[in-house]
C-alpha cells in the first residue's frame, strides 16, 4: 500500500507531519515522495487552504483523503495531531464512510480559444480594474437577467461556507448535487435592477454568462478558489458541475452540522 502526504511549513504541520510518517509506516504503507496518481490512500495536514493547494497541484484526485488539520477551520480535515493513531486504527479496520465532493467547472470560451478551470469551492467572475461588470446570465439556454455588480460567484455545496457565506448566500447540505449563483454587489437603481439574493440550481444545468454593453468581449477576471486568471476577448463563460469528484474519509459518527454549528455558525 502506498501514501503521499501533502503538508505546509508551519511549525505544527512539520511536528505533525514528523509523528505521523512513521505511524504510517508502522501500519504498512509505503510513502510516496511525490503524487503519482498509483497511491492507495492520500493525506493532507495544514487548514483549509492547504487542503485546496493540495486538490489543485494532484488535479482532483480520486483517491480516498485524509485531512489532518493544523489550522482554523479545517471543513474538509477530519482528524487532528492529537490522534493520529486512532485515526489509522480506524482507516485499516475500514471503518469509516467516504464524502464524495464535485468540484464546479467554467469554460471560457475566448477569441483565442477555450479554457478550463476548476473549483472545488466556487468560481468567482468579476471584470478588470474593480470595474463594474455587466453580464447577460443564462440558465439552460433561458436568459435570466442582464446583471450589474462587481461580479458573480458560483459555488458548490462544501464551498457555500466559504466566500459565498460572506456574501450572504446561504449554507448548504454537502448532500445536495446543487451548485449556487450569489451575486456580488449587485446594482440596485432606476437604471439596473439585480437580483440580490442567491439562485440554487440543480448541478446538471448550465449557467451561461455573457458580457454585455461595454463589457461584451472583454477582459475577465477568473478565480478558482482563490487563483485568478485574467481572460481577454470573452465570449461568454459556461459554468457546470465537474466530472471529477475527491472523496474525503470521515468517521462513522462524522456530524455535517454539528461540525458546521461548532466552528462557523
Amino acid at each position: 500500500m502506498k501514501i503521499y502526504v501533502f503538508c505546509n511549513q508551519k511549525d505544527r504541520s512539520r511536528a505533525a507531519y514528523n509523528d505521523f510518517i512513521p505511524l504510517v509506516k508502522e501500519f504498512g504503507y509505503e510513502v510516496s515522495e511525490e503524487f503519482t496518481g498509483n497511491e492507495d490512500l492520500l493525506a493532507c495536514i495544514g487548514g483549509d487552504g492547504t487542503f485546496l493547494s493540495f486538490v489543485h497541484k494532484c488535479g482532483f484526485p480520486g483517491i480516498p483523503i485524509i485531512g489532518i488539520n493544523t489550522g482554523h477551520l479545517g471543513f474538509f480535515q477530519e482528524a487532528l495531531p492529537t490522534n493520529l493513531r486512532e485515526t489509522m486504527e480506524y482507516i485499516s479496520k475500514g471503518e469509516y464512510q467516504l464524502q464524495n465532493v464535485s468540484p464546479v467547472q467554467a469554460k471560457i470560451i475566448t477569441r483565442r480559444g477555450e479554457f478550463l478551470r476548476t473549483g472545488l469551492n466556487e468560481i468567482v467572475v468579476r471584470g478588470p480594474y474593480s470595474h463594474a461588470s455587466h453580464y447577460e446570465i443564462s440558465i439552460d439556454n433561458t436568459k435570466i437577467q442582464d446583471f450589474s455588480g462587481d461580479g458573480i460567484i458560483i459555488s458548490t455545496p462544501v464551498g457555500s461556507t466559504a466566500y459565498n457565506y460572506s456574501l450572504g448566500g446561504s449554507l448548504i447540505s454537502p448532500d445536495l448535487d446543487v451548485l449556487q449563483l450569489t451575486p456580488i454587489a449587485p446594482m440596485n437603481t432606476s437604471a439596473y435592477r439585480c437580483f440580490k439574493s442567491s439562485l440554487i440550481l440543480p448541478s446538471r444545468e448550465t449557467i451561461t454568462i455573457s458580457g454585455t454593453g461595454r463589457c461584451e468581449g472583454g477582459t475577465v477576471l477568473v478565480s478558482f478558489d482563490g487563483r485568478t486568471h485574467e481572460f481577454g476577448g470573452v465570449l461568454k463563460m459556461e459554468i457546470t458541475h465537474s466530472d471529477k469528484e475527491i472523496h474525503l474519509i470521515r468517521t462513522k459518527s462524522y456530524d455535517h452540522w454539528g461540525k458546521l454549528s461548532s466552528k462557523l455558525l
